[in-house]
């Protein structure tokens, strides 16, 4: 599989487990552990590591599912603690991925 569709594949399965009202972080957690077990494990492990240490946001750019500008922005709805808000724009930044494949 290409990287960008790993890319759309972790954000939709993220967007999907924060609108399960699991907080960001975990619902993160979760996501790379599912990659890890599909044989992704290496491309992850920075971001768990970033994920522990800097938080939700730095991780996702860590793991290269996120640019800076998206990046931003995430930060900005994070700090709205809206889940919902959240899974929308992650489910947009997959949807963002599919159309660039």
């Amino acid at each position: 599989m290409s990287p960008e569709i790993d890319k759309a594949r972790l954000l939709r399965a993220l967007a999907f487990e924060i609108r399960r009202k699991i907080p960001a972080g975990d619902a993160l957690s979760t996501c790379i552990e599912r990659e890890g077990r599909g044989g992704r494990h290496r491309l992850y492990r920075q971001a768990s590591a970033v994920l522990e240490s800097e938080g939700f946001v730095p991780a996702l750019l860590a793991a290269g599912v996120v640019g800076e500008e998206a990046a931003v922005i995430l930060d900005i709805v994070m700090a709205t603690h809206d889940h919902r808000t959240l899974a929308d724009a992650i489910g947009g930044l997959a949807d963002f991925q599919d159309r660039q494949t």
